[in-house]
């Protein structure tokens, strides 16, 4: 840590210790060790908001991940906002820099444990509604399982848009407490007015918040607001704990590498149903040597998920009977799209283009598996028409910088690397990325973590013993406060003690196989999801993963293939965005979200 941040923290110590007497030991290098006891009025008062935010700016300034977790977790133990407000407002204040200080800051705010650390998260999300750091810290929040985070949701679901909203409900889903539904049942009543008795559809926001209820109450009521304003006017007394013991759980398995959110696993299962024939996989052939031309197989992964879908070759497609008539989604394999000797499977030394120098015999038949133009043309016409289509790595030469050239071309070709990922600021609440930027479910700590004052592992605990006010939120109220965002008036309970923050940066890599083409943007359609900034110091171009829309449709590009990446975390982040783009595909197809 930089001195001055060190000495900042020491102080910052000091001023928000309780106690007359501190130890305070330093360990810097230049310092040596050294342990010093000072005596401070026990009136001592808190550091202030503006002390707050200098030191919070100089441990991000410092570039040093470390030093800035130690400033965040003894800010995050403070009572009251201004902590919080701190750090918030220089998250905000980084429009330019390090991407992975901006995301560490939301991460460990997102960890505070503080009552009031929501309160300012729902005003400063409120606040800054129109800019990125609104959507990427509720993003951070995703995996928060306290029940205060209901502070920030229910000022969401008041006042947010409608795309921060979506993003609340999600987070809502995840926190099985009493005060999660009572803040949802208001918003489910306003959504259902919006049907006028049946006329309209229902919301995508309604369908959203039924999916949160049946997956927190383990209930399934359907999409009857009576029915749910019934059951729960009756049922809400005994708490969610007890209600969630007593019901069957239907949350379905996916086969993913991480397991979904509980609304998107409702969803899922809408996947499993859709017509035979509207999911479809192009391919490669296999080669008369007997060498597989594909360099992935979505097919397989598709098949693991339990997706219907049916796999043509190129060479199918290409014929003029084979029409498309009835696919809503199409993914494109990564294929050897070079020549290469068809009679032998003899290789002696690379030479590029992801092949090796035949060392057969004559004769030597070269052979090339490259999507002809007529092939193309049909698949540029069938997303014009509102095809869904999904490629990967060398498709982009293939196909992407033939028949949609004027959004997207190859670049540089790129030596074999594992980046480090992040969501493009502001994106994290794009359909296409929901639940991919967030912190994976570490079962041992959930076997261990306490919600809202119960331990969900004492499954011998009766009823009649559980307090179920224990679920609910009275300090969750509404205050007059100034410009600054500084609370004014009175301030709230805090709890004695406030838990120690989780702050714990998500690292999400990327594996780049050796030759795959950077990616070349030309059109202001094309919107970026994915980036690294390693990626963009070798090559100039960040891009990890891509949209546009063509049409009435759409292309979702990603560098690199399935089954690449180096742990089952970064195996999920590439397959919660075709599970994504999947479930998008069936929304466009059902009207339903």
């Amino acid at each position: 840590m930089c001195h001055s941040a060190r000495f900042l923290l020491l102080g910052l110590l000091l001023a928000s210790s309780p106690c007359s007497m501190v130890v305070v030991a330093s360990s810097s290098p230049e310092l040596g060790s050294s342990t010093a006891a000072v005596s401070l009025p026990d009136d001592e008062k808190p550091p202030t908001a503006r002390e707050l935010k200098k030191l919070i700016q100089q441990a991000a300034m410092s570039g040093d991940a470390a030093a800035l977790a130690e400033v965040l977790r003894t800010v995050g133990k403070l009572p009251g906002r201004e902590g919080t407000a701190a750090a918030l407002s220089t998250a905000a204040s980084l429009s330019s820099g390090p991407d992975d200080i901006y995301w560490f800051l939301l991460q460990g705010v997102a960890g505070f444990k503080g009552p009031e650390a929501f309160t300012e998260m729902g005003e400063f999300v409120l606040r800054y509604k129109s800019k990125p750091v609104s959507r990427d810290l509720l993003n951070s929040l995703a995996k928060c399982r306290s029940k205060y985070v209901n502070r920030v949701i229910r000022r969401v679901l008041e006042r947010g848009s409608t795309d921060m909203q979506l993003m609340a409900v999600d987070i809502a889903a995840g926190v099985p407490v009493r005060r999660t539904v009572d803040v949802l049942m208001p918003v489910l009543e306003r959504e259902a007015a919006k049907e006028r008795g049946g006329k309209r559809p229902p919301t995508p926001l309604k369908l959203a918040i039924i999916s949160a209820l049946e997956a927190l109450t383990r209930q399934q009521l359907g999409d009857s607001l009576i029915n749910w304003q019934g059951w729960w006017n009756k049922a809400r007394e005994q708490g969610l704990k007890v209600i969630r013991d007593e019901a069957d759980d239907h949350t379905p398995t996916t086969g993913l590498a991480r397991p979904l959110d509980p609304i998107r696993a409702r969803q899922f299962l809408g996947l499993e149903e859709m017509p035979a024939g509207s999911v479809l996989v192009i391919k490669g052939p296999t080669a008369a040597n007997g060498n597989d031309t594909n360099f992935d197989h979505i097919e397989e992964v598709l098949e693991r998920i339990r997706i219907p879908h049916q796999v043509v070759e190129k060479g199918e497609l290409e014929k003029p009977s084979y029409q498309l008539d009835g696919v809503a989604a199409i993914f494109v394999n990564c294929t050897q799209i070079n020549k290469f000797c068809g009679n032998h499977n003899i290789s002696l030394g690379y030479v590029g283009n992801r092949m090796g120098r035949c060392g057969g015999p004559p004769p030597h038949d070269t052979v090339q598996f490259k999507m002809k133009q007529e092939a193309i043309e049909k698949l540029v016409k069938w997303v014009e028409k509102g095809g869904y289509l999904f490629t990967e790595d060398w498709v982009l030469v293939e196909l992407l910088e033939i028949g949609f050239s004027r959004y997207v071309r190859s670049g540089s070709p790129l030596e074999e690397a594992e980046v480090s990922i992040h969501p493009e600021r502001g994106m994290t609440a794009h359909p296409m990325l929901r639940g991919v930027f967030i912190a994976p479910v570490d079962l041992d700590a959930l076997r261990r973590e306490r919600w809202a004052g119960y331990d969900d592992d004492e499954d011998d605990e009766e009823d009649d013993e559980y307090d179920p006010t224990v679920e609910d939120d009275p300090g969750d109220v509404d205050r007059e406060r100034g410009k600054t965002a500084v609370g004014d008036g009175e301030a709230a309970i805090e709890p004695s003690e406030i838990e120690d923050p989780d702050i714990r940066l998500i690292d999400h890599r990327w594996k780049i196989d050796k030759e795959s083409p950077s990616l070349s943007i030309q059109s202001k359609k094309v919107q970026v999801l994915v980036e690294s900034e390693q990626l963009r110091k070798i090559c100039g171009e960040g891009a990890v993963a891509i949209t546009f829309p063509v049409g009435r449709g759409r292309v979702l590009h990603v560098l690199s293939h399935f089954g690449k990446q180096s742990s089952s975390d970064n195996e999920a982040t590439i397959e919660n965005i075709l599970v994504n783009f999947l479930l998008q595909v069936r929304i466009r197809a059902s009207g339903t979200r």
